[in-house]
Order: structure tokens, then C-alpha cells, then sequence
């Protein structure tokens, strides 16, 4: 863990940036514009020429009009379709996130595959030519989106560097994490995602699946706490920092670090973080959780009901569940990795790690 370095990040930037998500960038781009042009001249067709796209689709071919009847009404809704579908293609290629292409392709195949499967049971009407032209080209427009998805689905590191293989040295803690060629069909599956995912196998999932109930049990509950998002992701991850650091788990301080970026704090926030109550940086609902995450990580817990109070004028009884969740989560990873002696992996290496914090009095962080 480098609890003071002064190098530029090299995985996630610490200021904040999202980092790239997909292989073959440049050429994702390529068919998600080339699909927008698609759809933009059909629909320009369709809704201002009904008659015309109706009788000459396509390069005055007449595929629709073989298969009748005309109707001015479903062709001009057609045409807005398919320019709507053209500005969801515009809008993805340009913002290139994740979330934005995927929606977009899988709106488009909602479309697709049915309206290619109709076709295919429909060809008769057409010459052979004609039939197979159709087949190739409504199975290129099925095809196509879905292999974006499959490269969307797949993630990749934030640089352009040669991809980091986090973790891949010696095991630390006091038992010996599985091997990866264990017999363990889970515990294989889970390093699989993890790699996917991170790059590497975490060593504490290493060491839980030694025990495959507890694993799945605690597999459950991570993915219920990443999955609810009815608290910001800002919070929560200032509070679970919080916690990783009076538990002093190293671990916790160096991958909490190195994914902060993807939660929007940046490194100037890491830096403030041991002295958020003097810090501008954060606002004062922000130091009210911090607040939160303190009290509730000291032992004996102390949560004075100002405090819980105060926290209530913000949120409602779901998001007060779902904040205190990730923070009594985070207590737990950090207390099952200090005890069995896990280490950090190397995430955060070359970038600013929050350090642990020294025992003081509950609620004094300045």
C-alpha cells in the first residue's frame, strides 16, 4: 500500500474520471454510428414518404410492399421509431459508457430479433435473391448489436497501459488462500468474476471459499448491498472508507482507494479524508455520515441520537437501512481481513492509498 505516494495514478485516476469499459473501442463506436445512419435515413423515409418507403423499400426493391396491406398510419410510426432509435445509436456513440451502449442494443434487439423471425417465416413473397439478401441483412442487424453487448459485458482497465495483474504475487495472511486450480466449481466461478471484474483474484475471497456456505452467504449480501442504490454512491463509499480506516485494515484502505474515482472522490478527498471535519471539501451532510461511520465503528459503538436524528431530515427508513448496511459490511470485511492477516493486493499501487487511523476519542477527527 503506498500510503504516500506522489505519482500519477496508474489504474483508476484519482480525479475522478470514469474509466473506458470496453475492448475494440474504436470499432464499437464504428457500428454504433453506422446503425444511427441506418436508422436515421429510414426513419426520415418512413415518416415523411410513407407511400414511397412503402412501395420502394429497399433501393426501390418493394420488400415491404410484398407483404401488404399499406397503412400511411403504421409506416409514419414506423419512420418515428426508427429516428428514435437513431438517437438512442447517436447518443451512445458519443458518450461510449457502458450503461448507455448496452441499453441502446438491447432496445434495438427488442425490435430486431422478433421483426427477423417474422421475416424468416415470410419469405415467399420474395424472388431468391431478394429472400437471401433479406435473410443476410436482418440477420447483420441482430448480429451486430449482440456482438456489442458481448464486448460490453466485458470490462477492461482504465488506461491504455499493458493490463496490471493485480495481486498475482505471494499470498499474505495467516491462511493460505485456494489455489486457483482448485476443484471447487464456485470458488472457480467467483475467481473467474473476480478477474473480470478486478483483474485478479481477492485474496479474502481466496480465503472464504475455504468455507463454500459462508462464501455464498456472504457472496449474497454483497451483491444485495451493490445492487441497492438508494443512497449515492458518494456516501457510501466515504462512509466504508471510514470504516476501513479506524478498523486499520489494509486491505480494505488499498482497494477502497484504488476504486474511489469510480464513486467520484478524487484524490484531493482521499488526501482530506483523516481531517474531514476542518476539510471544505465535503459537505455537511457528507461529514454527518462520516459522523455516522465513526460512531458506529468504534468499540463500543457510540451513535448519540443527535446524530441519528440529524441523518433522519435527510434520509427515509430504507436509505437509513441501506447506509448503515454498508457501513457494519465494511466493519466486517475489514475485521475478518485484519484477523486472518490480509494484507493489500497492490491495488491502489503508484496512487494515493488512505492511510489507517491511530485510536482517538469517538467523534474527535481533527
Amino acid at each position: 500500500m503506498q500510503g504516500n505516494a506522489e505519482v500519477a495514478p496508474s489504474h483508476y485516476e484519482a480525479s475522478g474520471s470514469r474509466p473506458p469499459q470496453f475492448r475494440h473501442r474504436g470499432l464499437v463506436r464504428a457500428v454504433l454510428a453506422a446503425l444511427a445512419v441506418v436508422q436515421l435515413i429510414n426513419g426520415v423515409w418512413a415518416l415523411f414518404a410513407p407511400q414511397s418507403f412503402y412501395e420502394r423499400y429497399p433501393f426501390g426493391r418493394g420488400w415491404v410492399e410484398l407483404l401488404p396491406a399499406y397503412s400511411e398510419h403504421l409506416v409514419r410510426d414506423l419512420g418515428g421509431l426508427f429516428l428514435a432509435t437513431a438517437g438512442v445509436f447517436v447518443g451512445a456513440a458519443f458518450v461510449m459508457s457502458r450503461a448507455t451502449v448496452i441499453i441502446a442494443c438491447v432496445s434495438w434487439l427488442l425490435f430486431a430479433l422478433p421483426h427477423a423471425i417474422y421475416h424468416g417465416f415470410n419469405l415467399d413473397p420474395y424472388s431468391t435473391g431478394d429472400a437471401i439478401a433479406n435473410a443476410v441483412v436482418l440477420t447483420g442487424a441482430v448480429l451486430l448489436p449482440a456482438w456489442v453487448l458481448a464486448v460490453g459485458a466485458r470490462r477492461r482497465p482504465a488506461t491504455s497501459a499493458p493490463r496490471k495483474r493485480w495481486g498475482d504475487g505471494a499470498a499474505s495472511g495467516r491462511i493460505e488462500g485456494i489455489p486457483d486450480d482448485t476443484r471447487n466449481l464456485l470458488a472457480r466461478a467467483s475467481f473467474r468474476e473476480s478477474r473480470r471484474r478486478y483483474g485478479a483474484v481477492m485474496e479474502p475471497m481466496r480465503v472464504l471459499a475455504h468455507h463454500p456456505k459462508v462464501m455464498i452467504g456472504y457472496a449474497a449480501l454483497e451483491l444485495a448491498s451493490e445492487r441497492s442504490r438508494l443512497v449515492s454512491a458518494r456516501l457510501k463509499h466515504l462512509a466504508e472508507l471510514r470504516a476501513g480506516m479506524l478498523a486499520g485494515c489494509e486491505w480494505c484502505l488499498d482497494f477502497g482507494s484504488a476504486i474511489s474515482a469510480e464513486a467520484g472522490i478524487g484524490e484531493e478527498d482521499l488526501r482530506e479524508l483523516p481531517t474531514y471535519r476542518r476539510s471544505s471539501r465535503f459537505t455537511e451532510l457528507e461529514k454527518l455520515v462520516l459522523d455516522y461511520a465513526t460512531g458506529m465503528s468504534r468499540s463500543p459503538v457510540a451513535v448519540p441520537d443527535e446524530w441519528f436524528d440529524r441523518l433522519r431530515e435527510h434520509f427515509d427508513e430504507a436509505q437509513l437501512v441501506e447506509l448503515t448496511n454498508i457501513i457494519a459490511l465494511e466493519n466486517y470485511r475489514a475485521r475478518f481481513n485484519w484477523a486472518l492477516g490480509i494484507e493489500g493486493q497492490g491495488f491502489s499501487e503508484g496512487a494515493f492509498c488512505v492511510p489507517p487511523e491511530v485510536p482517538q476519542t469517538v467523534g474527535d477527527s481533527s
